[in-house]
């Protein structure tokens, strides 16, 4: 049933996509082959595109809505207390498969004959390079394949100064570590800290509204219908403006992973 939902999704957005390139190609291309063979290259690489960057941005993918509150439950209970709670936590359960070696801030582990160091570093804000600068410090002396870091959430220059290290990291956020870890070994911290916040409408609120796949619908129908009431007015680039601005909705809201829920890297 999955596959077959994957099948017609794809169908879908490729349509979207297809019909938004034709109704250029046509305004423009007056042979009906030509615009079409057009469209059709457009949308492969468009699509191409579009599902690379999904993949690279899903993070909080399979995770429902209750998950995610979980984890962030759970990220901030680590944060809001000594470093110590994550450490026994993540030693716990490490201990369910391993026979992890427990150190002040980091735990030692062997997987496939291969030497692995979990370091949760749990923080208010996001990672940065002096934390990975830290960290590295920290373990730098011991020969292992990887390092394994928990944690709140990373800046993109992070990660580019992590890759270029000698020592091999596998970073996780609070969403990534709740389901690689949390969830797979069924085990979860006994408490969670979850902050109070006032429901106000906000502009990512809106955004969260208005552009997720329910709502998509919506604008593929406004979209062909002022793209038919086109083929009878005078002002026809008028109305292909509008049904191309409303099938871009429509392509955004069914296939964005941030308003949509989809996700990241296998360690085991």
């Amino acid at each position: 049933m999955r596959t077959f939902n994957q099948i017609i999704s794809t169908i879908i957005r490729v349509s979207l996509i297809f019909l938004l390139f034709f109704i250029w190609t046509r305004y423009y291309i007056q042979s009906l082959l030509w615009a079409i063979l057009l469209s059709s290259a457009l949308t492969l690489i468009v699509d191409w595109f579009l599902t690379y960057l999904s993949k690279q941005k899903n993070l909080k993918a399979r995770l429902k809505k209750e998950e995610l509150v979980r984890a962030e439950g759970y990220c901030n209970n680590f944060i809001f207390n000594h470093k110590s709670k994550a450490i026994n936590f993540y030693y716990k359960l490490l201990s369910k498969e391993f026979s992890p070696i427990k150190k002040p801030e980091y735990i030692i582990f062997e997987k496939d004959n291969k030497k692995m160091i979990l370091f949760p570093y749990y923080k208010y804000n996001k990672l940065l390079v002096e934390d990975i600068i830290y960290i590295y410090n920290k373990i730098k002396t011991i020969k292992c394949d990887k390092v394994i870091l928990c944690i709140n959430d990373i800046t993109e220059q992070v990660k580019k100064v992590a890759m270029k290290l000698a020592i091999k990291f596998a970073i996780f956020n609070k969403y990534e570590a709740f389901e690689k870890f949390m969830k797979k070994y069924d085990m979860y911290p006994t408490e969670t800290f979850n902050f109070d916040e006032n429901q106000k409408l906000t502009f990512k609120s809106l955004l969260e509204i208005s552009l997720n796949r329910r709502k998509a619908r919506g604008y593929i129908f406004a979209s062909i219908i002022l793209l038919i009431s086109g083929l009878f007015v005078r002002v026809t680039v008028y109305y292909l403006i509008m049904s191309s601005i409303l099938l871009l909705l429509a392509i955004f809201s069914y296939i964005n992973p941030i308003y949509n829920n989809k996700y990241a890297e296998t360690i085991f």
